[in-house]
């Protein structure tokens, strides 16, 4: 059985998740310049406690392959870490809309079929549509990932290019 629900959400700020859920703001990132792609995710509880965080560096693909991996690399990293109720941001509308239309009308993302199979594991999830405004953190990351090709980076405390947008009105 699959225990996830889908909404829009408008806010052009982080909002926090309900108590008891953990959210994780995704974004992948194309750089046309160095022909790089990468993906990145942070993770904050409802008391907007930080995480974890994550990015990788991952080969060239069409924008809504690479921010399916990173919902994918995202719900990996929660279900890991043992969490049971995870709300998923992303800005990218037609991805959460084929996720949340029973991944009917883009069916060769092998990604999309991976989320499909993460959320038949014993948890809820939730993904959202949220406004880039809303996503700000995970855009930052996105574009300044490091490390090599396919390497997971972790973040176990905010990097300090981020704290900024952290403090500065909660905007995530």
């Amino acid at each position: 059985m699959v225990h996830l629900a889908c909404s829009s959400k408008t806010e052009q700020r982080w909002q926090r998740p309900d108590s008891g859920w953990v959210k994780i703001n995704v974004d992948g990132f194309v750089s046309k310049n160095i022909i790089k792609a990468a993906i990145r995710g942070a993770m904050r509880n409802s008391d907007e406690e930080w995480l974890t965080g994550f990015n990788m560096v991952i080969g060239m693909d069409e924008i809504l392959g690479i921010e399916a991996q990173a919902i994918v690399k995202g719900m990996k990293l929660a279900w890991l870490k043992g969490y049971k109720q995870v709300e998923i941001n992303c800005d990218n509308v037609m991805l959460i809309d084929t996720i949340c239309n029973g991944f009917a009308s883009i069916r060769n993302i092998a990604e999309v079929w991976l989320i499909h199979e993460w959320c038949n594991k014993n948890w809820k999830v939730k993904f959202r549509h949220v406004l880039r405004g809303s996503n700000k953190v995970a855009d930052c990351l996105a574009k300044a990932a490091i490390g090599k090709l396919n390497q997971v980076v972790l973040f176990p405390i905010p990097p300090q290019y981020v704290i900024r947008l952290l403090e500065g009105n909660m905007i995530f």
